[in-house]
């Protein structure tokens, strides 16, 4: 998911650099050492399509909002679907095979508590939904103090 308004940091966040690379290639690149089959959903015009539309499979929504542009993003691409936000740069294995055990139509991943837009979608049934809470915490990249810290975590070597 790459598309958003980017209101609370800019629109271009999911090419702002964490560890010197983009946030989206770095999540692209995460998708890529699970499948083949690998979408960017955004919304035509936006500058994520404008910049990367050619080099990667697009899947375009209406851009109505995060829940809206994910029901609609997982109806275009078929069942299953990882759904990993651009804005989560460290995602690793050991974060999302939790939702590869959840049973239920749709589960989202929580972290401390927290949503961070990660889930898997097994279906469009919006009634089998559970949410799968993580201890470690996924860093999920929303403001510039987000990004100032997971660029603190690279120099730190932690991730």
């Amino acid at each position: 998911m790459a598309g958003g308004k980017g209101t609370r940091l800019s629109p271009e966040k999911p090419l702002l650099e964490v560890c010197g690379t983009p946030m989206i290639l770095r999540v692209y690149s995460f998708a890529r050492s699970l499948t083949d089959e690998v979408y960017v959903a955004t919304i035509k015009g936006h500058v994520v399509d404008e910049k990367l539309g050619r080099l990667l499979k697009v899947v375009y929504t209406d851009g109505r909002g995060y829940e809206e542009d994910v029901v609609q993003a997982v109806r275009t691409v078929g069942f299953p679907a990882l759904v990993l936000p651009s804005d989560t740069p460290f995602l690793s294995w050991d974060d999302v095979k939790p939702l590869f055990e959840c049973k239920s139509s749709i589960c989202t991943l929580l972290s401390r508590g927290r949503f961070v837009g990660v889930s898997l979608w097994r279906s469009d049934n919006l009634r089998d939904y559970s949410s799968v809470e993580v201890e470690k915490e996924v860093i999920n990249v929303n403001t510039p103090d987000d990004l100032a810290k997971a660029n603190i975590l690279c120099k730190e070597r932690i991730l």
